[in-house]
């Protein structure tokens, strides 16, 4: 399903990550900031030309095939969470 390492597609990107980063986070930018950047249209985004370079260049758009979610870890780590919270404070003798 996902890129495997080695298969010669963009093996320094970091999942979650853009392929190539804007000048700030796309939330805090206009539309019309974004869509210059990315180089897409307002009204029609990607070129056919543009979309088939960049499906060569960076591989088809696929979640890699890590370990997902894992319920135990999430129960341990809000267990763990939980008990952060009700822990007491130390109190001082004396």
């Amino acid at each position: 399903m996902g890129k495997k390492s080695g298969d010669g597609v963009n093996e320094n990107h970091v999942s979650g990550q853009a392929n190539k980063p804007l000048s700030a986070p796309a939330h805090a930018l206009s539309y019309d900031a974004v869509t210059s950047e990315i180089g897409a249209n307002k009204e029609d985004g990607l070129t056919t030309a543009e979309a088939k370079s960049r499906l060569e260049e960076f591989g088809r758009n696929e979640l890699d095939d890590g370990p997902g979610v894992q319920p135990f870890k999430i129960l341990v780590r809000q267990v763990a969470n939980a008990m952060m919270l009700v822990k007491r404070p130390i109190e001082p003798m004396g």
